[in-house]
């Protein structure tokens, strides 16, 4: 169902502090929107089901953006399944149901592309694919907690009207993310790495082979992607930049950046995750979306920043 984000609208944006958090508040509000709900994990523990209960019973939000999570890349996916299954479960829980009873006109859910099926990974994936068969083991705990949140959704709609999308994303990137050098997800991770190396001495290693294939999209360019689709849309849409590179391309791109200072190291012994992963955007670029950052600009922004900012950014 089409709906319109009025400058007028009380919009809540969970994970406001966060990759694509940050980029939606900062999204809506040059857009004019009057009212951006950003609280964040201090103010609002999405964990706590009567928190979050409260806060929507007070502030009575009319549309939800929901891209908070708990996040680890392939590492951290590997050490901890079971808390990243269950904080995931209980967020996306306790979020949606209070969407249901307090009226909210329509959420917007963040996906993530782990949750197709290994066998499908070197297919061009539709939306319609997700139960196809069982995800990658690499992300199995995250991916299987994403599909629970769609099948939560879908069944609210089915039963109580709730409108919805949830926006199956590639691999995200940009300022605001987690940059976990160790357990982070792969451009984040490079980013600490190459700075600490340059800064610091020592040599960045990357795991796996780096023929591993991903399509990767700023954070900005998400932000859009997912107004857009709110306004437009409704169910599960593919969300990227349409353009699948390798992670030795972004190897090499973060190279060029930091003008071929840092010495590599590939670790080889060390898993690839999923070798092959790119989505049918056909329903995204139906209502007109094209990204305005290459995986260079990208690369570069998401780097300087980090520059800047360090050692505030988030780890």
């Amino acid at each position: 169902m089409s709906v319109e984000i009025a400058t007028t609208d009380s919009v809540l944006v969970t994970g406001a502090g966060g990759l694509v958090g940050s980029a939606l508040v900062e999204e809506l509000r040059s857009r004019g929107v009057e009212t951006v709900l950003a609280p964040r994990r201090g103010e609002l523990n999405l964990l706590d089901q009567q928190a979050v209960f409260d806060y929507f019973e007070q502030h009575r939000p009319v549309h939800v953006f929901h891209p908070a999570a708990k996040v680890f890349g392939l590492g951290g996916n590997t050490r901890f399944p079971g808390e990243m299954f269950y904080e995931n479960a209980l967020i996306n829980i306790n979020v949606i149901e209070a969407c249901r009873r307090f009226g909210v006109r329509k959420i917007t859910a963040l996906g993530t592309g782990c949750v197709y099926p290994e066998s499908l990974g070197g297919s061009l994936l539709r939306e319609d694919q997700v139960w196809d068969g069982a995800p990658h083991g690499s992300e199995w705990a995250y991916a299987q907690a994403k599909r629970a949140m769609l099948a939560q959704l879908v069944a609210y709609q089915q039963q109580y009207e709730l409108d919805f999308v949830y926006a199956i994303s590639g691999n995200l990137y940009g300022p605001g993310d987690l940059f976990d050098a160790e357990n982070g997800h792969v451009i984040p991770s490079l980013v600490a790495k190459f700075h600490r190396a340059l800064t610091e001495g020592g040599k960045v290693t990357v795991w796996g082979t780096g023929r591993a294939e991903r399509d990767f999209c700023f954070s900005s360019d998400t932000a859009r992607a997912l107004i857009m689709s709110h306004e437009q849309l409704t169910g599960p849409v593919n969300m990227g930049s349409g353009v699948v590179v390798t992670i030795r391309d972004v190897v090499e791109g973060l190279v060029e950046v930091t003008n071929g200072a840092v010495e590599l190291e590939w670790d080889a012994t060390k898993p690839d995750g999923q070798m092959r992963r790119f989505y049918d955007l056909s329903k995204l670029q139906s209502i007109g979306f094209q990204p305005q950052f290459d995986l260079k600009a990208g690369l570069r922004s998401t780097y300087e920043w980090y520059a800047k900012n360090y050692p505030h950014v988030r780890r």
